[in-house]
This record gives structure tokens, C-alpha cells and sequence, in this order.
């Protein structure tokens, strides 16, 4: 289900002056940055890793190569939304005297990282599961043959928390104890089936992927995902900002003076991560789903024994995380600019068409994976 607002003293302006815009950009920004997503962290404070620090940030990461816009969407349950409607729509009217008598519009649509709770408590899983499922007629539905991600998420207030890659064998051993150890070191060694998923080119660092289905001993486990958080910042299914970049577009001076620009505006997204500036920072998450029968849905993944989240997970602090982020496109910026200044002759030799390679290529791992 997706929410809007409408604002109708805004339509009364905008009748009596036809050529008045109802809402600016700066609109906007109010009501991201000073109304909506405060409210959020308030309460919802889990999700605070999945919204965007800014208007200008989530704007930033919605433009397209085309110049369009195509933002994410983040699901928010009913019941958080039914405490948050009256703080926000209150809210609005505080902050701008055409905001008040605002109120929600609802469209029914998909649902995703909707039904979060707490998995040892059997009625608060029922009760999650209920929800995802509240418009669909459970009875006409065969469970064997419907799937349902199940996922379990490890955050730190202040911290980046992500996946070792030491602890990949283990997780998958605690997941699928009936496929014991051997299947579990063929899967991992499959590069056709189990994809390692790096973080900022760091060894310890790194989720994976893995295709379970064909593993015996799997007990309906069709897939696995491990994956850190932070890479909403960044993620989007159109091209923008954070797409991945080619070696030879430093060949093309317009492509090479575009890729510096953006360096600028993905500093300035970075920087906002790291809660220095006026907004507050965004953390990340260890992630970690399983896609599994409706009906063994209640079953999987209610938790991870506390020793085996501490082998398998690192908490870093934010600003260190974020930083780390910030100061590398820094200095890839710094080569980049002094490529572009170079002579021709120079910018033909091997090794600095070497350089410049090299440079995209720790510029992509910062927001994708190398495998990718």
C-alpha cells in the first residue's frame, strides 16, 4: 500500500492564481527533512538505515541518466503508520500555514520489509505474516507452492554493521544443518550458484548470494542473501548518479568532466551519511533473508544464536564507515582532475591509461560490487 498527501488549501491558492505552483522544491524539503523522516527515526527506528539523509540526497539518487525522476519506496506497517499520521500531518501544519488540513491518500500495492518484529515471539511472527498477507484469500492459496523471503536484520545505533567473509560457511551450516559440511564447501566453491558480494574492495568484508534449491539437505530453502544495508544509499534499479562506469569514458572529454561532477555529488551524499552535517547520519545494517514455502514461513530464521551473530558480523562506527567512502572519491576526484589536465602524449602511455582504469574501478566498488 503507498501513502500521499493532499493539500487541499493548496488547491483553494491555486484557484484563485492559476499560474501559482502549489509546491516548490523547497516544499519538498520541508517535508522530507523537517517533517517525515524525523518522525521516522522517532518511530521507526529500524528503518533508519533505508531513508535517505536528505530531500536533496533522495532526489540526487532518483535522477536518472534521462534526467526523469524514480524514487525507491520504503513499506511502512499500519499500525506504525496509524501512530504517525496525526504527529506528521500536525507536524505539516506547524511548519507552513497552506500544510494544514492535510490528509492521506492510500493505493494498495506490494509489500516489502512491511512486517517487521521480533522472531522469538510466536504470536508477533503470526501476526507479521497475517499482515503481508491481509488482502490475499489464504484459503484458495496451495502454501507449497507460494515462497515468502523471511530475513533477520543485526543493526547498531551509530554503526555500519556488515558480514564477514570468514563467517559465510557457518551461516549457511546454521541455516541448512541437513546438508552438512561437504555440500556447504561444493555450494560455496559453485560460481554459478553462490556469488561473494564485497564491501569497498575490503577481504572481511563481504555478503554473498546463493542458489540453494539443487543443495540437498536444503529443507525448502530456495536462496540466500547476506547483504549489508548501506547500499540503499546508492541502489537503484535506473541508472543515475551511482551508475557503474566504463575505463573509456575517460577517453571522451564530456563523459570525463561529467564523471568529476559527480564525484561532487556523491562526496556530498557520503558527507550526509556521516551525520556531521545538518541532517542526522544513516546507519547500516547486517541483512540476512531466506526464501523458503509459505508454509514453513513461521518456522525459519526467528533469530541467530548470540555467538554466531558475533563471529559473523563487524560493527563499524558510521563516520569511520562513511569517511572511508568520502575520502577515497576524494582521491580519486585528485587523480582524475590531473588526468584531465594532462597532455595528449602523456594521457596515451600505458600507465596512465592503467591509472585511469584502475581509478573507475575502485570508483564502482565504492556503491557496486566487483562481481558485478
Amino acid at each position: 500500500m503507498s501513502s500521499g498527501f493532499f493539500f487541499p488549501r493548496l488547491y483553494a491558492t491555486a484557484s484563485e492564481d492559476p499560474r501559482w505552483v502549489g509546491l516548490s522544491q523547497d516544499d519538498f524539503a520541508l517535508i522530507y527533512d523537517r517533517c517525515l523522516r524525523p518522525l521516522i527515526i522517532e518511530y521507526l527506528p529500524e528503518t533508519r538505515d533505508r531513508w535517505p539523509t536528505s530531500y536533496n540526497a533522495a532526489l540526487t539518487h532518483a535522477r536518472t541518466l534521462t534526467g526523469s525522476i524514480s524514487f525507491n519506496t520504503v513499506d511502512v506497517a499500519w499500525r506504525v503508520l496509524e501512530q504517525l499520521a496525526i504527529p506528521l500531518l500536525t507536524k505539516l501544519g506547524e511548519e507552513k500555514e497552506e500544510f494544514k488540513d492535510a490528509y492521506f491518500v492510500h493505493e494498495l500495492r506490494g509489500k516489502k520489509n512491511a512486517a517487521m518484529h521480533d522472531g522469538t515471539d510466536p504470536v508477533a511472527r503470526q501476526m507479521a505474516l497475517d499482515d503481508v498477507f491481509e488482502h490475499v484469500d489464504t484459503l484458495e492459496l496451495d502454501p507449497r507452492q507460494w515462497h515468502v523471503d523471511v530475513a533477520l536484520t543485526i543493526g547498531l545505533q551509530g554503526h555500519v554493521v556488515t558480514w564477514r567473509s570468514s563467517s559465510h560457511r557457518e551461516v549457511l551450516n546454521f541455516l541448512m544443518p541437513g546438508a552438512g559440511p561437504q555440500r556447504i564447501d561444493r555450494l560455496t566453491n559453485n560460481k554459478t550458484a553462490f556469488h561473494f558480494d564485497r564491501h569497498l574492495q575490503i577481504k572481511e568484508f563481504a555478503g554473498f548470494r546463493a542458489s540453494t534449491a539443487n543443495v540437498a539437505g536444503a529443507d525448502g530453502i530456495s536462496y540466500v542473501q547476506a547483504y549489508c544495508t548501506e547500499k540503499n544509499v546508492t541502489y537503484s534499479l535506473n541508472p543515475g548518479v551511482f551508475r557503474r562506469r566504463r575505463a573509456k569514458e575517460l577517453l571522451d572529454r564530456k563523459a570525463e568532466e561529467k564523471i568529476i561532477s559527480d564525484l561532487d555529488i556523491m562526496s556530498g551524499v557520503f558527507f550526509e551519511c556521516t551525520g556531521d552535517g545538518p541532517v542526522a547520519g544513516r546507519d547500516g545494517c547486517a541483512r540476512l533473508e531466506i526464501r523458503v514455502p509459505l508454509d514453513k514461513a513461521l518456522d525459519y530464521l526467528p533469530t541467530i544464536p548470540e555467538d554466531l551473530a558475533q563471529r559473523s558480523v563487524i560493527a563499524i562506527d558510521r563516520r569511520a564507515w562513511w569517511y572511508f567512502v568520502y575520502y577515497r572519491l576524494a582521491a580519486i576526484r585528485l587523480v582524475l582532475v590531473n588526468l584531465s589536465k594532462a597532455d595528449p602524449k602523456a594521457r596515451s602511455t600505458d600507465a596512465t591509461l592503467a591509472l585511469g582504469a584502475v581509478c573507475i574501478y575502485m570508483l564502482n566498488a565504492c556503491f557496486t560490487r566487483p562481481a558485478e
